[in-house]
């Protein structure tokens, strides 16, 4: 009676258990069939898919995916199919991510499933049998006892012989994505076993290579298979290795070579072709090889010219060829195969010639290789072989700056371009530029100008016939040649034609973007005026016009700036000085944008610092009157707070220009001790700053721009700024008691970076810390607002570890700098593992910048700078506290923070095993246990990996171990 009891008692578990299955596969279906109804609403398809993804990471999804695996495939049925592809992505990624939920005695049985589910769809469709190919990859990658991974398909999948054709899709898929998988990294295996799994693979090439050309053989005429084929043989090329000698040997290449003339095969054979010469970039090694190759690739021109103007995807495809070949050869080609590296030069050059900017974008690199090869770092070339590849492949560069000329031109219709489109071809302008500097390299600036201006030149006829019509190509001319600025040839500052040029520029009619690139190459040839100085007033003249003019403003403002900068010695003479600043006062009224003004004043700052020094002050405020009066009139008629900040940010940029020259003395010696001048104006200004804060405290953006007139005056004047930090740091702490804007917090850091080694500062320093970091606390309540201010946040961590870093014993020993304040270091370290989970990203990086830096004093080559009070502090809040840290840190890689942010915690926890391992092992552990029990099996593998002797040794495989966790929590979604 009992054993029937038990019997039926089982019968019924075993019952339920199916009924919950098929429960569960009914569910799943039902949410394909919500997914897939025109009528389901958003909140219906959001609950679907959410209850589809959380589905995926529960155990009992393994034998649901199974199971709908199983069901055979109905073509009607779009639900069923949508509901098989969900199986079978749900297969590849529990085993991916949760390996450790199986048992090892079901390993074997999972596989011989998984395979026989690859049989049953190795007809398609498509998505499930790669999604379930790449499942069995990942399952070989994790299986340690499977290392005969590509004989034992080979052979499971062409016996018997009568079956074998109607598997080889299957066997196909799965040799294709094997070598892939090998490089996964989101597959938490140790390194050795991957490496072992790699030796497994490369092993069996020569017998892949066998099959393959076998297949070739038998079934060259069937398309679909052959396109399996050489996406196989692209994929080990890719991630693995084939024997050479085969290669060299196998119809196969010559097939693929034939395949470039197929439509169907084109796509797959470019591939292979590409991944081929990637893959033989070693002359040494695959020399047989390279010599079928580069004769063949080079014959494909013909093809490129047909397909030129009809079919840019091949187009696209032949470019990159031509241009991996000559990137991977260059060095053999130049040194072995002189006429061979020509005739790749030159169909790289079609390339470049393009017209669609993308397909000619491809080639840009290896014109930088090339030049440099011939004319800048490289090493392949002697001096001799450089002269003669200088000559061989000046005509080849010169037919480039033709190409890159016309890319250059703007098209007929871009002043109909929305800003993202500006953008894009700005960018792309840019990188053309960059070209055009590897070709100065090899043919000289002054030739590479020569071309340019005789371009320019034969383009003036018709452009003065309708200059609206024709600016374009002229524009082009002059965009080319603002690239060709040399600073080290001795020819180009004397040059005949870069004369002609600037004295051509400033008479251009003003179309289009003409001006404004005229403009600015003048700027850039700010160099070559300050060697020609006799041109140089007609060249201000120009560009400051320009200012006068909305389109042209932006331009003309840094174009002055880089003149005066290079040629602020030519421009310190009174006369000269009084031009300017006649020019600067009638820029008062004009309608500028602030960053143009900015510019403008940046420019002036580089002549006054080139002034006798008892002058220096004068011209400073002459700059800075009509912005002293603009902002007073502002602060009294309580003016809107953005022309405040544009004044500020004025001034600060005059502060921060100014610096005289060290000898500017020598000749006053009544002057050798005087104030810096900007810390003498501001001085002047302190009362004025003061009024800012009285009237604006609370407009983050005009705080913002007052510490940068303080911060950046600072960093210009050096060690003379000393003297004002008594004033300013109590000053900035009250305003921050004020008003608690993240801008004082830098004022302090600032500071503390220049002059925290001053002794007679530490008790100013002490202080200010105090009260900063009080006012802090009781603005982020250690929990309750600490998202809601990041600015604060990533600030005031800021500044911690920079005391960290300066003088530490002002946050382990605050209570030597302030009576009144409680010791800071706890609070300190409670708010920063409450504020590692701030998705902000500056500040969640400044928090663990602060623990790095805490935790590191640990070690003994940092311990030794603190006092024995400082050290037992440390030591007390990490023995008490530190099982906190490590929970916020192993939550925040579970999914409580991005988890791009991860690489930045993991030096932390590493720092930690290396205080004490066994501790932080038990911290680890306790961890764990906080988060959800869906993740213990993962916490458990974490733990495992994590404190193993390879991780331990290893930073990178300490990494891994974490980010496996990661990806495992993240897809549970159990934070």
């Amino acid at each position: 009676g009992k054993s029937r009891l038990t019997n039926a008692v089982s019968q019924a578990v075993v019952a339920a258990e199916l009924a919950a299955l098929c429960d569960k596969m009914e569910r799943v279906k039902q949410a394909f069939l919500v997914q897939q109804n025109p009528q389901s609403s958003p909140a219906q398809l959001k609950d679907a898919n959410n209850w589809l993804e959380h589905f995926q990471s529960t155990q009992e999804a393994w034998q649901v995916a199974d199971q709908l695996l199983s069901i055979p495939t109905q073509a009607s049925d779009g639900a069923l199919a949508a509901t098989h592809v969900f199986a079978a992505q749900t297969m590849r990624t529990k085993i991916q991510y949760d390996w450790a939920e199986l048992p090892e005695q079901s390993h074997e049985s999972l596989r011989s499933s998984l395979l026989a589910h690859v049989l049953r769809f190795g007809q398609g469709p498509g998505p499930v049998l790669t999604q379930l190919c790449l499942a069995v990859a990942t399952l070989a990658l994790h299986m340690q006892a499977w290392r005969t991974v590509v004989p034992d398909l080979i052979h499971a999948l062409t016996t018997p012989p009568a079956e074998a054709a109607a598997k080889l899709p299957c066997l196909l898929e799965l040799l294709t994505v094997m070598p892939e998988e090998a490089e996964n990294y989101k597959v938490g295996v140790l390194p050795k076993q991957r490496e072992e799994f790699r030796n497994g693979l490369r092993s069996s090439g020569p017998q892949v290579m066998q099959l393959l050309t076998q297949i070739h053989g038998q079934f060259s005429s069937e398309l679909g298979l052959m396109v399996r084929v050489l996406r196989c043989v692209s994929s080990w090329l890719r991630s693995c290795s084939l024997p050479t000698d085969q290669l060299a040997s196998s119809p196969l290449l010559g097939f693929t070579f034939a395949a470039m003339k197929n439509s169907q095969l084109f796509d797959a054979a470019a591939d292979m072709l590409v991944e081929l010469v990637h893959f033989t970039h070693d002359y040494g090694e695959h020399g047989a090889l390279i010599v079928i190759i580069v004769p063949q690739v080079l014959q494909l021109q013909s093809q490129y010219e047909e397909a030129r103007s009809e079919d840019e995807d091949v187009a696209r495809a032949l470019c990159r060829l031509f241009t991996e070949m000559g990137e991977q050869y260059l060095q053999l080609l130049l040194t072995q195969m002189p006429d061979w590296a020509m005739n790749t030069a030159g169909a790289i050059l079609r390339g470049a010639g393009h017209p669609d900017a993308e397909i000619a974008e491809i080639t840009f690199n290896f014109w930088y290789v090339l030049s440099e090869e011939i004319a800048g770092g490289g090493r392949a070339l002697n001096q001799d072989q450089r002269n003669e590849c200088r000559g061989r492949f000046s005509e080849i560069f010169l037919r480039l700056l033709d190409a890159l000329r016309s890319l250059a031109e703007l098209p007929g219709d871009s002043h109909e371009w929305p800003a993202d489109q500006k953008d894009d071809f700005k960018r792309f302008r840019y990188a053309v530029g960059d070209v055009i500097s590897d070709a100065c390299k090899v043919l000289s600036s002054k030739r590479c100008l020569e071309s340019a201006f005789e371009a320019l030149n034969q383009r003036l006829p018709i452009f003065a016939t309708s200059p609206a019509d024709h600016w374009r190509g002229v524009e082009a001319c002059v965009f080319c040649m603002r690239q060709m600025i040399s600073s080290n040839e001795p020819s180009f500052f004397n040059a005949d034609v870069v004369s002609n040029m600037m004295r051509l520029l400033p008479t251009l009619p003003p179309v289009g973007e003409l001006t404004t690139t005229s403009i600015r190459t003048v700027g850039t040839y700010a160099n070559w005026l300050n060697k020609n100085p006799e041109m140089l007033p007609q060249q201000l003249s120009f560009v400051s016009q320009g200012l006068a003019q909305d389109s042209t403003a932006a331009a003309a403002s840094q174009s002055m700036k880089h003149l005066c900068d290079a040629c602020a010695e030519h421009l310190a003479e009174d006369a000269t000085m009084g031009q300017l600043l006649q020019m600067y006062r009638g820029t008062i009224e004009l309608p500028l944008h602030c960053a143009d003004r900015v510019d403008l004043i940046a420019a002036l700052s580089f002549v006054v610092s080139q002034m006798p020094l008892p002058r220096v002050l004068p011209a400073m405020t002459a700059i800075a009157e009509p912005l002293i009066i603009k902002m007073q009139a502002a602060l009294e008629n309580g003016a809107n707070a953005t022309e405040v900040a544009n004044s500020l940010e004025q001034l600060c940029a005059l502060l921060r220009g100014v610096s005289p020259s060290q000898t500017a003395a020598t000749d006053n010696p009544e002057m050798q001790d005087a104030l810096h001048p900007c810390i003498q104006m501001l001085t002047q200004l302190w009362q004025l700053l003061e009024t800012v804060f009285a009237r604006h405290g609370t407009d983050s953006r005009v705080m913002e721009k007052l510490c940068r007139c303080y911060k950046h005056t600072a960093r210009n004047t050096g060690a003379a700024f000393k003297a004002l930090v008594p004033r300013l740091l109590p000053q900035v702490s009250g305003w921050f008691e004020t008003q608690p804007h993240s801008c004082f917090l830098y004022v302090c850091n600032v500071c503390l970076s220049s002059y925290g080694d001053a002794p007679e500062l530490l008790s100013v320093f002490g202080e200010g810390f105090c009260r900063l970091s009080v006012a802090t606390f009781q603005l982020l309540s250690v929990t309750s607002t600490i998202p809601d201010n990041p600015d604060v946040v990533d600030d005031y961590f800021e500044l911690c570890s920079k005391v960290l870093r300066r003088q530490p014993s002002l946050l382990l020993e605050s209570s030597l700098y302030s009576s009144s304040a409680p010791p800071l270091l706890l609070t300190v370290f409670q708010c920063g593992c409450a504020g590692l989970h701030i998705h902000h990203r500056e500040a969640g990086r400044a928090v663990v910048n602060f623990f790095d830096c805490l935790v590191g004093l640990c070690q003994n080559s940092h311990s030794a700078s603190l006092s024995p009070a400082g050290l037992a502090a440390l030591h007390g809040v990490l023995s008490d506290h530190g099982g906190h840290l490590v929970k916020a840190i192993i939550h925040s890689i579970a999914g409580a923070v991005p988890q791009a942010r991860i690489r930045f915690l993991v030096p932390v926890l590493r720092t930690l095993t290396g205080v004490n391992v066994s501790t932080c092992r038990a911290w680890v552990g306790t961890a764990i246990q906080t988060l959800p029990p869906e993740v213990h099996i993962d916490g458990a593998t974490l733990l495992s990996a994590l404190f193993s002797d390879e991780a331990l040794a290893d930073e990178k495989i300490f990494h891994q171990a974490i980010e496996a966790f990661s990806c495992a929590c993240r897809r549970k979604r159990v934070l």
